[in-house]
């Protein structure tokens, strides 16, 4: 969607893996919707783009909700992590994972890369 980002020519085709059921049934997280639709907002500049990015995931991939347990659990990661730098809505993701027993992350985040932790699809 945006064409200048750095991943964008790898995400496109693994997006479609994913969506296609390559790595099993695709979830992603209300946190994730957020950060990107508001990067692809801010990055493209275009309202229309990122509307058309949100449509697109709403209506192939199913959205998993932050509960108020999750965000206290997600928070108390966030707050004892030791040798890693995950963001808070890094935190929520390895909630959601772990709550779901979901093993296989896509991602192109640098810091789950190289914590080895996760079966990282890229």
């Amino acid at each position: 969607m945006v064409e200048k980002d750095s991943n964008h020519e790898r995400a496109v085709p693994l997006m479609n893996d994913i969506v296609s059921g390559m790595y099993g049934t695709a979830v992603t997280s209300d946190y994730v919707f957020d950060e990107t639709v508001t990067v692809i907002l801010v990055r493209s500049k275009s309202l229309e783009t990122a509307i058309t990015a949100g449509k697109v995931i709403k209506e192939s991939i199913t959205i998993l909700y932050v509960s108020e347990k999750l965000f206290e659990y997600s928070w108390e990661k966030f707050r004892n992590q030791v040798g890693t730098k995950f963001s808070f809505t890094d935190c929520s993701i390895i909630a959601l994972l772990e709550n779901n027993h979901i093993n296989k992350l896509a991602t192109f985040d640098k810091e789950f890369i190289s914590t080895k932790l996760y079966d990282v699809v890229r």
